[in-house]
């Protein structure tokens, strides 16, 4: 089961209410959840990894990624201003490992409804054996 714990204060802010429910979709690999909060022509980068354009790129990732189950997801913080937020913390997984993430969005319009473009850093968090 996922154990889920969100420090940042959510309530009554409709654009942190978005990333903290965009990052809890990630952790429970829910693609049609994390697609809900993109634009159609979202673009989406990876930092590192890939620069994808478009919901069907999108989809593609995220299909790929449903094998990396989440034990436990801690989001730390998450901070909107304007048509801009960002959202950082702590994915453990099933399989073992840790992954501590930003993600950095710009939202479609001031209301904040859809993500328009997104981009992702993902660090692996070394343990000592």
């Amino acid at each position: 089961m996922l154990k889920i714990t969100v420090n940042a204060d959510c309530d009554n802010a409709p654009k942190k209410l978005l990333l903290r429910d965009l990052n809890i979709a990630f952790a429970r690999a829910d693609v049609e959840g994390i697609l809900d909060k993109f634009t159609d022509d979202i673009r989406w980068q990876i930092i590192g990894e890939a620069d994808l354009r478009g919901k069907a790129a999108a989809r593609e990732a995220l299909e790929a990624m449903k094998n990396a189950v989440a034990a436990e997801l801690v989001i730390h913080s998450i901070i909107t201003h304007g048509r801009e937020g960002a959202v950082n913390g702590i994915i453990t997984l099933e399989q073992g490992g840790s992954v501590a993430f930003c993600d950095v969005c710009q939202f479609a319009s001031a209301t904040g409804k859809k993500i328009k473009s997104m981009k992702s850093y993902a660090v692996e968090i070394k343990t000592e054996d």
